[in-house]
């Protein structure tokens, strides 16, 4: 992959990935993972040599349980405002998985049997966000060349991070879990997620953060998402 001048460190607090970004003032943190967040989150900042009080922001990529479950106890920890997009607040996302699903059969299945097994508690929380996204906002404010775009699809109010030098942090609009796809395994809306694909394309990242797996290189994107948009959004 390219060499990038934006910092961004994956951490891993549980459930999902979550994302350290650099900027002058500090950092910013992207999704919050599960209950226990807090703890994991501390361990991981010490051993970086950061302080909780250097986490200026907090993006939610979404609203479900495993990007934002752990947001109570890390907004306590770090004191930093928290932003996400207009669509996820209020919405049955805050009690957990979203009901509907155009995800494949086989990812519908697999989903079916997560719900079955979230751990108790986990659904069940309020965001309360200090900062509302409608479609962009500038991160220049927080000392770093980036933007949130909107990016819905995995759901109605997913957003995404774009630093200047063509870095995506995209959340849960691409998955790297399974053998050969990067596509999510819920999908509130297919035609509405391909769109979101045709703007990631347009922007023209050269590496693609995800909210489960690995990074997603630019040519396996165009390979695995952008050359098979048109089977994802049948009868348009």
């Amino acid at each position: 992959m390219n060499e990038f001048i934006t910092k961004i460190k994956k951490l891993s607090l549980g459930g999902s990935n979550s994302y350290l970004l650099e900027c002058a003032q500090g950092y910013i943190l992207i999704d919050a993972g599960m209950k226990g967040a807090a703890a994991r989150l501390s361990v991981k900042l010490k051993r970086l040599g950061v302080e909780p009080c250097e986490i200026k922001l907090i993006i939610l990529t979404h609203g479900h349980y495993d990007h934002a479950a752990g947001l109570s106890e890390i907004r306590e920890l770090t004191k930093a405002p928290v932003a996400i997009h207009r669509n996820e607040i209020g919405t049955d996302l805050e009690r957990g998985l979203n009901d509907k699903n155009e995800s494949t059969f086989l990812y519908r299945f697999i989903v079916g049997i997560f719900k079955k097994i979230t751990p108790e508690g986990e659904s069940g929380y309020i965001i309360n966000p200090e900062i509302i996204i409608d479609d962009e906002l500038g991160l220049e404010d927080f000392g770093v060349d980036a933007r949130i775009i909107h990016t819905p699809g995995h759901t109605p109010g997913s957003i995404s991070i774009i630093t200047g030098d063509g870095q995506c942090v995209c959340g849960d609009s691409l998955f790297n879990i399974f053998p050969g796809s990067h596509y999510p395994i819920i999908v509130y809306d297919r035609k509405v997620l391909a769109k979101t694909y045709s703007r990631f394309e347009a922007e023209d990242c050269g590496v693609y953060y995800p909210g489960h797996g690995d990074p997603i290189s630019k040519r396996m994107f165009i390979k695995r998402i952008a050359t098979k948009k048109r089977f994802m959004s049948p009868n348009e």
